[in-house]
């Protein structure tokens, strides 16, 4: 009795991690395809807006990185509405608002201080936002960092 207790709780658990797995999955396709409507449904069935995917022994990417490389404003609102993690780092040690930066989409930014992010955040190899807002090649992003920047150090 204790077996087959054991093995229908193994497959309880199996079958509720595949689902989440699955709903999990769904939500980073739903993110990369820039799909607003099944992102936030999706969300709304108790996806993880913190889910990690994992593209190879040491590439990880998360939603909230994700939806700014697509510049996708929309979509990295409802993550961070939902409780993404604004400061989480990938494998490269590189956070959403050096990507955000770099995209050279000022609200972007803008969106991710609101929620948190750190002005001064850096990879530990000497890329900053500033940086990163440089290699964009927008000036009013450029302008925009180094006022907050300056802002930040006088603080």
């Amino acid at each position: 009795m204790k077996n087959i207790f054991t093995f229908i709780l193994y497959i309880g658990i199996t079958i509720s991690t595949t689902t989440a797995q699955n709903k999990n999955e769904k939500l980073y396709q739903a993110v990369v395809q820039n799909d607003l409507t099944k992102t936030k449904k999706l969300i709304k069935k108790g996806a993880d807006v913190n889910f990690v995917k994992q593209s190879g022994p040491w590439v990880k990417v998360n939603l909230l990185i994700t939806a700014i490389n697509n510049k996708n404003l929309e979509i990295t609102k409802v993550l961070l509405e939902n409780k993404a993690d604004v400061n989480w780092k990938d494998g490269f040690k590189t956070s959403a608002i050096l990507y955000g930066a770099n995209s050279g989409n000022v609200e972007l930014i803008k969106l991710l201080l609101k929620y948190g992010s750190n002005i001064n955040d850096n990879d530990g190899k000497r890329n900053t936002v500033l940086t990163a807002a440089k290699e964009s090649k927008n000036l009013e992003m450029i302008k925009f960092v180094e006022q907050k920047i300056n802002k930040k150090s006088k603080e």
